[in-house]
């Protein structure tokens, strides 16, 4: 299905009655200077990806960031690799008439994606993400580090489509204390039958990590092995040194997810090819960047401000206007796991946390 379709299916009934729209805008697809996997032969593509999803009324609700990579093979016989780093997630404030609906818009956007996709996350707490001086806004509750690992566990959890999937804690040993620390056992978390999950990272321990791990932008495991001398340190070695480190170490909880769909998911991904060039992709980005959506009235004016943009810059771009009708009689909160809160920066006590033993 396309992203469009899952959005119409997963937004039908989110329980307020609305027209969102939602822009998709996205980059031409550019060659890589560098490989994203070192030990990859062949040419790497990647196309910039901005999701965001906005009402008439209330302007901007939530968004989302993401890289799409094409790793060609340098053998005929070979299919080509698509990768997608999911680099940013964020809403406006916290919209309790549309609970669910970040995490729908994630889930429609995964599920859209080629067969055969690996999808990654890494999961760490900031007050905000795509849209300028939200955190500002009273009315934007905000999630820990150990809610942020927590709700992308969940959300990946209720995906309707296979896929096996990974997920770590840096510095916890096994699953089940990884669970506790995060909150999902107390809240009861079991895993669907949809994703075949695994506690870990999908490399051979004993791989080489600068060869085998990808190394994608703003993201911890690239910053250290950019900072790494010792050029054959096993996955094993890299992974414990990584829970020591300024990032995912003193205290600090994050997560590292990564999901392979399924090879058999039925139907087409037929998304649309208006694509934008990648310098009017920057000039939009640079301007978007810019805006203050501190509170409601400077969110509806730089919403104002983003249409215009598009408009000028992307003259062909029209949103996708998805309607939802209200819930009678249902749970309107059945999708929700706080996924319209947005995270927070959170100094937790080393002492709580069941480090690796080295």
């Amino acid at each position: 299905m396309t992203f469009e379709s899952n959005l119409n299916k997963n937004l039908e009934n989110i329980g307020q009655e609305t027209t969102f729209e939602v822009h998709d805008i996205k980059s031409n697809s550019f060659k890589c200077s560098t490989p994203l996997i070192k030990s990859h032969k062949g040419e790497t593509c990647c196309q910039h990806r901005l999701i965001i999803v906005s009402t008439p009324i209330e302007g901007f609700l939530t968004g989302l960031e993401t890289y799409e990579y094409i790793l060609l093979s340098s053998d005929s016989n070979e299919k080509s690799k698509h990768i997608t780093y999911i680099s940013k997630v964020d809403t406006t404030k916290t919209w309790k008439q549309y609970q669910g609906l970040t995490a729908r818009v994630v889930q429609s956007y995964i599920s859209s994606l080629p067969n055969s996709s690996s999808v990654f996350v890494f999961a760490r707490a900031q007050p905000q993400y795509l849209f300028a001086k939200s955190a500002e806004n009273k009315a934007k509750s905000v999630l820990n580090d150990r809610q942020l690992v927590s709700w992308w566990l969940s959300v990946f959890n209720k995906l309707s489509i296979k896929c096996e999937g990974w997920w770590s804690v840096p510095g916890i040993d096994d699953v089940n204390s990884a669970l506790i620390e995060i909150g999902a056992k107390k809240r009861g978390w079991k895993p669907s039958e949809k994703v075949n999950w695994n506690y870990g990272t999908s490399y051979a321990q004993d791989a080489i990590a600068v060869q085998v791990i990808p190394r994608f932008d703003d993201d911890a495991k690239s910053r250290l092995l950019k900072n790494t001398k010792e050029q054959d340190i096993t996955v094993n070695d890299f992974w414990n040194i990584l829970s020591f480190g300024e990032e995912c170490g003193s205290g600090k909880i994050t997560g590292f997810f990564e999901l392979r769909l399924s090879d058999e998911i039925l139907g087409t991904n037929n998304e649309s090819n208006n694509n934008v060039k990648n310098k009017d992709f920057t000039l939009f980005w640079n301007k978007f960047m810019s805006l203050d959506f501190h509170s409601d009235e400077t969110n509806v004016e730089s919403t104002k401000s983003t249409m215009q943009f598009i408009k000028e810059i992307f003259p062909d771009i029209e949103p996708m206007k998805i309607k939802s009708k209200a819930s009678i009689g249902t749970n309107i909160h059945a999708n929700n796991t706080s996924a319209d809160k947005r995270p927070a920066v959170n100094m937790l006590s080393g002492g709580f946390i069941k480090r690796k033993k080295v």
